[in-house]
């Protein structure tokens, strides 16, 4: 009689079947099952998702902050984490998927302050470190990032045929953002330089979609690891693919660009979603002091 499979393995099953290449697979299982080995040492039970809640999500990040855990390590192993519990709810396996909860407290806490961009120096350090790796595909993402203000599900499912460049202007084009609509956004010099250079190497494979890992098209964690990679080499705390959103809106605000402009580049549907780039930082509140006492 065969055993049964356990609910690590079943996961792994699942990823297969949905066509990830066998490296994701085993990366995921890896993650999982690190996780399943500290909250079993840590409550003495064996491992049941629907007993798991947010806290232990949050326990478990400080754990791997005290074990000196990368950020880009610890953002891998959350996402495969928020990738399981989803998929444990859809089958029934969890009542709630703990990452639902998280994510409504960080909206929460938000509504009342200014969410993480970067600075221009925070910027400058971050395009810095992607220069000196001379990864083309790298310099593009995260340009493409910082001068758009996509999405990442939006970035992953761009086409080589969403973008438009010639000599003076160049366009993307998004198909299909949030809530299923369609918007084009202008590309400034550096995206389609860095846009420009990319293409020219980008290695032909018969894939339609614009950027391109080493099995196919790289999917929303790998553009997210990408960027928290870039970001702890460059020193930058807490810096995910959506805090380089916040900065591209953020520039926009800065720069007097009319709310409504902002909100129609970030596929908003309300301006009361755009406002928020407007509320000061603690940083812009700490430099307003510092410049009215002439220290800056």
């Amino acid at each position: 009689m065969a055993m049964k499979k356990s609910i690590t393995d079943q996961y792994q099953d699942y990823l297969t079947r949905l066509g990830k290449s066998p490296n994701t697979v085993k990366a995921y299982g890896h993650d999982m099952a690190a996780f399943v080995r500290w909250l079993e040492q840590t409550i003495g039970e064996g491992f049941d998702p629907r007993a798991v809640d947010s806290r232990d999500i949050q326990e478990y990040k400080g754990y791997l902050r005290r074990q000196g855990k990368t950020p880009a390590t610890i953002n891998r192993r959350l996402i495969a984490l928020r990738g399981f519990f989803r998929w444990a709810k859809q089958e029934g396996l969890a009542e709630e998927n703990p990452f639902d909860v998280i994510e409504k407290v960080l909206i929460k806490q938000q509504q009342d302050t200014a969410p993480r961009w970067l600075d221009h120096q925070e910027q400058l350090a971050l395009l810095r470190v992607v220069r000196k790796s001379r990864s083309k595909r790298a310099l593009a993402i995260i340009q493409t990032l910082l001068g758009t203000g996509l999405r990442i599900s939006e970035l992953a499912a761009l086409k080589v045929s969403d973008v438009e460049i010639s000599d003076r202007k160049g366009w993307l084009h998004v198909r299909e953002g949030k809530g299923s609509k369609a918007r084009d956004i202008p590309l400034g010099n550096r995206t389609r330089t860095a846009l420009s250079n990319y293409l020219e190497e980008r290695q032909e494979d018969g894939s339609e979609e614009l950027f391109l890992g080493q099995r196919g098209p790289l999917n929303e964690p790998g553009i997210n690891y990408l960027v928290t990679k870039y970001a702890y080499q460059a020193r930058l705390e807490d810096c995910t693919s959506h805090t380089l959103r916040h900065t591209f809106a953020k520039n926009l605000v800065d720069a007097g660009t009319p709310l409504d402009q902002v909100a129609t580049l970030l596929g908003h549907e309300s301006l009361d979603t755009t406002r928020v780039y407007t509320r000061p930082s603690k940083r812009d509140l700490e430099q307003a002091v510092r410049r009215a006492a002439g220290e800056i």
